[in-house]
Formats: C-alpha cells, sequence, structure tokens
C-alpha cells in the first residue's frame, strides 16, 4: 500500500512539472524549397484537458532492433503527386540572395561583426557592392574602427586581393549617409572582371582596440551572365489539365538553360514552384513552364495567377557551374482561371525500361569472362572419422 501511494505520488509530480516541448524551426536556404507552415488548429476544436492527457498511458514503445540488423518492414515512402518541375510553395523566397553572416567581436559577445552582399548574383556590368555593420546585443549598430574589405576569386587562393573601400557618406551602393551601415563598392575593370568571374571570396574586417583584428567571411557569384534574356512577351494557356507558361527569349550565345519561376494567386498566395531546362539556339526562343494541374486543382485558389521571382540561368552538362541573371520580380500575370479547370490526377511517373545485360547477351559476345568469376563448389571431406577410443588431439605449434 505504501508503495502505491508512492508511487501515485512520485506519477502526479512528474505530470504536473512536466512543460510542453517547442517545436523548432528550421529555415530552408533560397533554392526551390520553403519551409512547411504548420496548419492551424480546425474551427470549434478544444484543446484536450491537461488532466487527461496526464492520466492516459503513454503508447508502448516498439522494441529496438537487435544491433546489425534492419527492421523486417521498411517504412513505405510518400506518395509521388507532383512532377520533378512543380513543387508546393508555402511561402515567398527570394533568388540571388542571401543572409547576413556574423562573428563576434568581443570574447563575451556584446558585439558582433555583420556581413551582407547587396546581391549575390552579380551580372557584369553591375557593380559588386557588400554591407558591413557592427551590432549590439540590441541590434543597435555601432560604430566601426577602421572598417575594410577585399575580395579574391573563391578558386584561385593565390590570387592577390582586392581591396575595396569602405564608405558611410551615400556615395556609390551605400544609401544613406552616417547611418553607420557601411557599403563596400567595387566596379571591376576588365582585368579584375577576368579574374573574379565564377565565385568570389569576400572578408570585411575591423581594428578592435584591445582585442585585435575581427574579420567575418561571405560569399557571392559574379558572372556575364546567361547571355539570353527574357523579352518579356509571355503566353498562357491550358493544355491537358495543366497550366503552360511560354517565355519567349533572345539568346545571344547558344547553351543550355534553366527558367525557375514561382506562381501565385491575385493576392499574393504561394502556390508552385516551377522549372524548365532547354537546350536553345541563338537568336529568339522560348521556353514553356508546365505548372502541374493538381497544384492548381488542390490550391482551390482561381487566378488570375502571378508568375514571379523568375530566374534564367545558363547552365552546363554535367557539371554544377551555372551563371545566373538577374531575377525578375513580377514577369506575367495569367488570365482569370479557375482552379476547377485544371487536372486533379496526381503524377505518374514514366516507367523505367532497363534492359538486363547477361553473358549471354549479343554485346558481350566474343568478350572475356568478368575478372575474378569463380564457381562456388561445396568442399567435401574424404579422410575417415577418428576412432571412438582414439586419443585427443594435442593443438600444433604453428611457432616450429
Amino acid at each position: 500500500m505504501l508503495a502505491l501511494i508512492v508511487w501515485r505520488w512520485r506519477g502526479g509530480s512528474e505530470d504536473a512539472s512536466a512543460e510542453p516541448a517547442k517545436a523548432s524551426v528550421s529555415q530552408a536556404p533560397a533554392s526551390a524549397s520553403a519551409p512547411v507552415k504548420a496548419p492551424l488548429p480546425a474551427a470549434g476544436s478544444s484543446a484536450v484537458p491537461q488532466q487527461a492527457v496526464a492520466a492516459t498511458p503513454p503508447p508502448p514503445t516498439p522494441p529496438a532492433p537487435t544491433p546489425g540488423t534492419s527492421p523486417a518492414v521498411p517504412p513505405e515512402p510518400p506518395p509521388i503527386e507532383l512532377p520533378p518541375t512543380t513543387q508546393v510553395l508555402t511561402e515567398e523566397f527570394f533568388p540571388g540572395t542571401t543572409e547576413w553572416d556574423g562573428v563576434p567581436v568581443d570574447e563575451d559577445h556584446r558585439y558582433e561583426l555583420r556581413i551582407l552582399p547587396v546581391r549575390y548574383n552579380v551580372v557584369a556590368p553591375m557593380p559588386i557592392a557588400v554591407q558591413l555593420e557592427m551590432i549590439n546585443r540590441q541590434g543597435q549598430r555601432q560604430p566601426l574602427p577602421s572598417p575594410r574589405v577585399r575580395v579574391r576569386s573563391l578558386e584561385n587562393a593565390a590570387q592577390a586581393w582586392i581591396d575595396v573601400p569602405v564608405k558611410d557618406d551615400g556615395s556609390g551602393s551605400d544609401t544613406q549617409a552616417g547611418d553607420l551601415l557601411y557599403t563596400a563598392t567595387l566596379q571591376p575593370n576588365e582585368d579584375q572582371k577576368k579574374q573574379l568571374y565564377g565565385q568570389v571570396l569576400v572578408e570585411g574586417a575591423v581594428e578592435v582596440p584591445g582585442t585585435g583584428l575581427r574579420v567575418v567571411p561571405s560569399g557571392l557569384i559574379y558572372t556575364r551572365g546567361p547571355r539570353a534574356k527574357l523579352t518579356g512577351r509571355w503566353r498562357d494557356f491550358v493544355r491537358q489539365g495543366h497550366l503552360e507558361l511560354e517565355a519567349e527569349l533572345e539568346v545571344e550565345e547558344a547553351g543550355l538553360f534553366t527558367l525557375m519561376a514561382q506562381v501565385f494567386g491575385p493576392n499574393l498566395e504561394p502556390i508552385a514552384w516551377v522549372k524548365q531546362m532547354e537546350h536553345l539556339p541563338g537568336g529568339r526562343g522560348h521556353i514553356t513552364l508546365e505548372v502541374f494541374g493538381k497544384v492548381l486543382h488542390d490550391s482551390g485558389i482561381d487566378g488570375p495567377y502571378r508568375v514571379r521571382e523568375v530566374l534564367l540561368t545558363r547552365d552546363y552538362d554535367n557539371s554544377s557551374r551555372y551563371e545566373p541573371g538577374v531575377t525578375v520580380e513580377e514577369a506575367h500575370r495569367t488570365r482569370a482561371y479557375r482552379a476547377s479547370e485544371f487536372s486533379p490526377d496526381a503524377y505518374t511517373p514514366p516507367k523505367r525500361d532497363v534492359e538486363e545485360i547477361t553473358a549471354e547477351h549479343p554485346s558481350q559476345r566474343d568478350k572475356p569472362p568478368p575478372e575474378r568469376t569463380r564457381i562456388m563448389v561445396p568442399a567435401t571431406d574424404s579422410s575417415p572419422p577418428p576412432a571412438s577410443n582414439a586419443p585427443p588431439q594435442t593443438p600444433q605449434n604453428l611457432g616450429h
């Protein structure tokens, strides 16, 4: 009986002191995916009383698998309902931008030195502009002692640094004088352009009295651009239950191009992110973005749809290298389609026809067999069994 009372007292104390865990939210980078927002509680729903939650026993924990083994049945992957070229958009993101990078200035972390490229994708002849600031714990800017900024190619560590003057006087790319938001502006000459094309390493630095030099790094892309541009002419239409967005381009140099865009409702309701890759010759050409019908149908949002944050890049086969252009904030507005006009059908991945290549395949005729091929034959022991009255065998000394 005493044990039961102690058990109830311990259980009640633990439940009363427990606090609900806070969910951590991670911010996604400026790419094609965005953070998913947690759904709000349905109207009219009632919260479960805390006492009822405490009294409900937790579900039994499944036994952990034996180390070195896998679960008998792997979990089923989620169904694929959209093609790779159309994804659900939960909030708007801004291609060609980046976030502040910072380092503490003092050991007590009372001040932080921060750096931010004004543009991450810098297309020549645009200037390279970098902002530098120092803030306290309340986010208030502080005067910078001897601010410095320098740049060089990220790929070539042996390249000499290029020093960039830092201003807070409203000149160059500095928007306001005396606001303690310092800006370094570099208008590269022809030799500097050749040195910097590609990924650029940026360093901001201040000399702190009594502490020493503090350096904060960042980076950007300096490029000639995709050597193609959008003319601003778009055409939209429905085909096989999907929304087609045809963009006209003027191509200066033939190549492989990727066009990306974000689709919103008339009141900037995020709906979809879409992309398409095409090889285009020089001259006038087109790239058509297909907004898969299901994403529009399921959104329940009627048009006209707004095509925003459009980015054109030049890509290269079998390489991660790319040369971006300038992001177009508002590119096109479609006709007033209804969401019910679009197909609710899920995406069906194309079947993969993979031919099995065996030793008998015609392509393997007159070819030598694979290396390290052997036939496994079970070993047989033909020696007679030892007599039942034979003395026990002693282990051999392999050292002699």
